[in-house]
């Protein structure tokens, strides 16, 4: 008997889940408007990013940040201050500082700052690359 009734009990079940199911996908684009940050906004990301406890972290974060379009020019002053005073390693400061003079947004308030902390690079051939960067830049202008 309960064999029975579980059986007419499926079969009831079936018949109210058999419907039709319909299904509608939303597709939203968003234009090709660059995205502005504020200058603030900027500034406390570059903040943030140096309380992560891994230089590693640090670095790759600072990377995404240097390679930003539309870098303000006071953000990348603090990126260049921040990236010297908080991470530890020439080759993460290099890769960072490299990123930036990269960045088709680079500015000459960046470029002084730059050049003003070159003597934060403890090795020599840190401090060649980024000048020759620099140069580089200034004759593809």
């Amino acid at each position: 008997m309960n064999k029975n009734l579980l059986i007419v009990g499926f079969f009831i079940l079936a018949m109210f889940l058999n419907g039709c199911f319909v299904v509608i996908e939303e597709k939203t684009e968003e234009p090709d408007v660059p995205v502005t940050y504020s200058p603030d906004n900027e500034i406390a990301e570059i903040d943030a990013v140096g309380k992560l406890p891994f230089d590693n972290d640090k670095e790759q974060a600072y990377k995404r940040i240097a390679a930003r379009r539309g870098l303000s020019a006071e953000a990348q002053v603090h990126l260049i201050e921040a990236v010297l005073g908080r991470l530890a390693f020439d080759n993460a400061r290099e890769n960072v500082l490299l990123t930036l003079i990269g960045n088709p947004d680079f500015g000459s308030a960046a470029e002084r700052t730059i050049l003003e902390k070159l003597d934060k690079l403890a090795f020599p051939s840190s401090k060649n690359r980024i000048l020759k960067a620099i140069s580089e830049r200034k004759n593809q202008d």
